[in-house]
């Protein structure tokens, strides 16, 4: 007991000591600046630590934000062709002011509506956490440049980051019934599914932005696998310069034919991303899939068969106390690069 109270006053000074001596530095930096490097895959200098911007944090704070309702009409409105999607770029559709505020040791966001009323948003379960998060935010990173093909959607436009992380729903259709599904995939009644032309014009515009520092796409859906065009799209994604290509996928189609697996993965595929609802058929039975567990399983050990590059990622949504999932034996460095 002695050895690990020791051990943790040992540990809070050492980060003490190094947080003091790492302020030190910067502070004799501002006075004696090295000159800004830029990268090559950036136009602009990377910005001094003293030179990014930081948006105000805490609490009490007043923000934006929107009003579900009004999002909700406004989505219907445009579906129904009473209203040009337009004014999502050009109009402030569903935006009001809010506050958040610290309640119980809770933080909420707090909105009034003056069509629909007062909202009010659960943002953390603990205070004490976010502002510890929020205390370590390091701040904006390089504004975005070459990027007028893409940022151009209202007030919502990214602004700043390193690179390009695009998540691209090539369809709405799913070969499962999950309940619930956050896509509403089979359920809305019409089917949307991007043509090539689609998939390329996104993916190259994408590209033009700078700084491309990281470069991501990850392919989803409803079932991404389902679209007659998903081994193109990878291999194209490829070609334009995404060094992470990912899918989100139930697994079916990988645990159907290892044939299938070797033709994404020779297109470029790296990341496979499989959700386990937990542990057993029984636990992901909401599904609809009888052994969709074991299904899962199966696509993931075909995933495991090839080169280490490619990663299946399992999700967990609740915390499962019955058996241990079995998980393939490979090596070290392949397959499953996370487990939440």
């Amino acid at each position: 007991m002695l050895n690990k109270y020791f051990s943790k006053i040992f540990d809070e000074s050492l980060c003490r000591t190094a947080g003091v001596a790492f302020d030190a530095i910067q502070f004799f930096n501002k006075y004696h600046p090295s000159p800004s490097i830029i990268p090559k895959w950036s136009d602009k200098p990377l910005l001094k630590s003293w030179e990014k911007t930081r948006p105000i944090l805490g609490w009490p704070r007043a923000t934006d934000s929107l009003c579900p309702e009004c999002v909700k009409e406004a989505r219907k409105a445009i579906l129904s062709g009473t209203k040009d999607w337009q004014d999502l770029v050009n109009t402030k559709v569903g935006e009001i002011k809010a506050q958040v505020i610290e309640r119980d040791g809770q933080v909420w966001m707090i909105k009034d509506c003056p069509i629909h009323g007062r909202c009010e948003d659960l943002m953390a379960i603990d205070s004490k956490f976010l502002s510890w998060i929020e205390a370590n935010f390091p701040g904006r990173d390089i504004r975005a440049h070459s990027d007028e093909h893409v940022h151009h959607h209202g007030s919502s436009t990214v602004k700043h980051g390193r690179g390009t992380v695009l998540t691209v729903d090539l369809t709405n259709r799913c070969n499962m019934m999950c309940d619930p599904c956050f896509m509403d995939a089979n359920q809305v009644g019409f089917v949307h599914e991007l043509s090539w032309e689609d998939i390329t014009e996104i993916l190259d515009n994408a590209t033009r932005v700078k700084p491309r520092r990281q470069m991501s796409v990850q392919f989803s859906g409803g079932e991404p696998t389902m679209h007659p065009l998903f081994i193109d799209a990878i291999r194209y994604a490829r070609k334009c310069g995404f060094n992470s290509v990912q899918a989100a996928t139930n697994g079916i189609e990988f645990a159907k034919s290892k044939e299938f697996c070797r033709r994404a993965f020779d297109a470029g595929l790296r990341y496979v991303y499989l959700q386990f609802d937990g542990v057993g058929n029984d636990a992901n039975s909401h599904r609809h899939v009888g052994n969709l567990f074991d299904v899962k399983l199966r696509a993931s050990k075909s995933c495991s068969s090839l080169p280490s590059s490619i990663r299946s990622t399992m999700t967990r949504s609740a915390p499962s106390r019955s058996s241990p999932c079995r998980i393939p034996k490979r090596s070290p460095s392949s397959a499953f690069s996370r487990f939440h």
